[in-house]
């Protein structure tokens, strides 16, 4: 069964709906990584008045590119989630038409409405970004290595950390109100991906639907609530850590999935369901599969509590009594398995 969203983007499902969108739109801006335009520039029609493809999420060189480019253009965001953002944010500043062609699921970028900053070593989100569609098209995605599919659950699978921190951040006072519906709604997308792991495993049209139906809805919930507080909690904190710690990053769904077996096991919160939607899906989770080291998991965290706190990041396990020791020795259980 396909998970359908209640609410979200205008968004278009099908194979080949992205062939030519260059013909259609006319004058069009690209923004884009320079590997995925290697492939995909020959699907895209009608040449671009300019591919941007040096990206970066610093504040002062989004407004400065926003700047700069010309006011009667559509602006395409192609690639994943860093062109998602920066084509958000010329779109908010400038007023310009976006249209987004996501390349991988392996983040909600492409349906939320904020820019994910990288500001002062923090991340921190700004801008309100409504495209006139994202176009989601099969062959895209089937096409890419499937790796890079499956990572796309950790946008998703996150809500069963966060909503646990969300909940012990309201108990101890030092959080936005608990909000039943959005809770529940939370449990639901974790339900909704059990049932669609094997399709996303095998990258069938009906798995890709649904992770990007739920991406989907998370997205238009995000802005309704005006917080990602039921999907993002101490499991993203450790992935900006990890950032901040090794001065790079890895593919964020993986990264965040990461953080989910390693967070999970340290709340003590039914650390075998994230265990069994992975294994499922078939995502990446064990270091050596990622090209990270034991040491920089374990630098993390050792860093990981002054980071949050440093950062004024959410109530959440990593605020209460954490150890990194005894976390280290959970993450080596909970990532072998």
């Amino acid at each position: 069964m396909t998970f359908t969203a209640i609410n979200g983007f205008n968004v278009e499902y099908g194979r080949d709906v992205a062939e030519g969108i260059g013909d259609r739109l006319g004058r069009t801006v690209v923004v884009t990584d320079p590997d995925v335009w290697t492939w995909f520039g020959p699907r895209f029609g009608g040449p671009a008045q300019r591919v941007i493809d040096n990206l970066d999420l610093e504040p002062e060189f989004l407004d400065e590119l926003a700047a700069s480019v010309e006011s009667d253009v559509t602006i395409v965001g192609v690639g994943g989630g860093v062109a998602m953002d920066v084509a958000k944010w010329i779109h908010w500043r400038r007023g310009l038409p976006l249209v987004q062609v996501p390349t991988l699921p392996s983040v909600n970028a492409c349906f939320t409405r904020m820019t994910a900053l990288r500001d002062d070593g923090r991340v921190r989100y700004e801008g309100d970004a409504v495209p006139e569609v994202v176009l989601v098209d099969y062959r895209i995605f089937q096409d890419a290595p499937v790796e890079l599919v499956r990572a796309g659950i950790g946008d998703v699978l996150s809500c069963h950390t966060a909503i646990w921190d969300w909940r012990l951040g309201v108990l101890a006072g030092h959080e936005i109100g608990w909000h039943d519906e959005s809770a529940g709604a939370s449990l639901r997308y974790v339900d909704g991906l059990r049932a669609a792991a094997p399709a996303i495993h095998d990258v069938t049209e009906e798995g890709i639907r649904s992770l990007m139906e739920m991406h989907r809805e998370i997205g238009w919930r995000c802005h309704v609530m005006q917080h990602a507080r039921f999907e993002e909690g101490s499991e993203h904190f450790f992935a900006y850590c990890f950032e901040e710690v090794t001065g790079r990053t890895i593919l964020h769904g993986e990264l965040v999935t990461l953080g989910v077996l390693i967070m999970s096991a340290v709340q003590g919160n039914s650390p075998q369901l994230p265990r069994d939607i992975v294994a499922m899906s078939g995502t990446r989770h064990r270091p050596e599969q990622l090209g990270v080291t034991w040491e920089e998991i374990d630098a993390t965290l050792d860093r990981l509590q002054s980071f949050t706190v440093a950062g004024n990041y959410w109530h959440s396990a990593i605020h209460e009594s954490f150890d990194p020791q005894a976390a280290k020795e959970l993450a080596r259980a909970a990532l072998n398995f």
